[in-house]
């Protein structure tokens, strides 16, 4: 049994949410939903251009495909970021998302190896501590985009082996910080708000080269990837892997 820790009474949802009202963002937060993209579809984002949806407890979290997503109440960011969007995304769209959320790791944690897995995956070494899930939603002339974030930050998910959380990486003398903390929403929503502005758009010789750093660093990559297309298809050993196939 695991021993007592300050760590246990902290609420990584109800601590984002705090930093959501001091940052005036309009933010929706319930200790338990049953998923946080599904409520964000069904409320939508009314008047805003932008919503934060969180929980600490998800019933039904969902993860890319059948998969689910469960976490210890309060020991992951459960959140989904909503954002209207000018012109229906552009296949590279998901790849600037996760690429967003890797610059917001790395620029507050830089000593932690973040590797982006494709296509929504965050590992640290050969262990998985986030996933994104992407959905857009059409009404009318009214495009919008979901993007859920799990972030192990507290603890992983005791039952799956291959996870990792933030804190286990971090060193008994670098502890997580709640300026750290603030550092990494800051920088996440500023990099999110810029990926949404690009979502319509082709990835540039930039972002190619900055995505195939990034899925070169995964550890359990099989295969070096060669090349990236301005589309998002990868390149490797000689083979195309178009982006919405991986």
């Amino acid at each position: 049994m695991d021993s007592e820790s300050p760590l246990d009474d902290i609420l990584i949802g109800k601590m984002t949410y705090a930093w959501a009202q001091n940052s005036q963002i309009p933010c929706f937060y319930k200790e338990s939903l049953s998923s946080t993209n599904s409520h964000a579809k069904e409320q939508g984002l009314a008047e805003n251009d932008f919503m934060l949806f969180l929980a600490d407890q998800q019933t039904l979290g969902r993860g890319r495909g059948q998969n689910t997503w469960t976490t210890t109440k309060g020991a992951a960011l459960l959140s989904t970021w909503g954002f209207y969007l000018n012109d229906n995304p552009h296949i590279t769209f998901p790849s600037r998302v996760g690429m967003a959320l890797l610059r917001a790791l790395q620029n507050t944690w830089l000593y932690i190896p973040f590797a982006l897995k494709a296509p929504n995956d965050i590992y640290i070494g050969d262990k998985k501590c986030a996933g994104l899930l992407i959905e857009t939603v059409t009404q009318g002339n009214e495009i919008t985009t979901f993007i859920g974030l799990g972030l192990n930050v507290l603890k992983k998910p005791a039952e799956i082996p291959h996870a990792t959380s933030l804190v286990a990486e971090m060193p008994k003398t670098c502890p997580l910080l709640g300026t750290d903390w603030v550092r990494f929403l800051d920088r996440f929503f500023f990099e999110l708000t810029e990926a949404a502005q690009l979502s319509g758009e082709e990835l540039s010789s930039t972002d190619r080269e900055n995505l195939k750093s990034a899925l070169n660093k995964h550890v359990l990559l099989s295969s070096k990837i060669d090349d990236v297309s301005p589309n998002g298809d990868l390149t490797s050993g000689g083979h195309k892997i178009p982006w919405n196939q991986l």
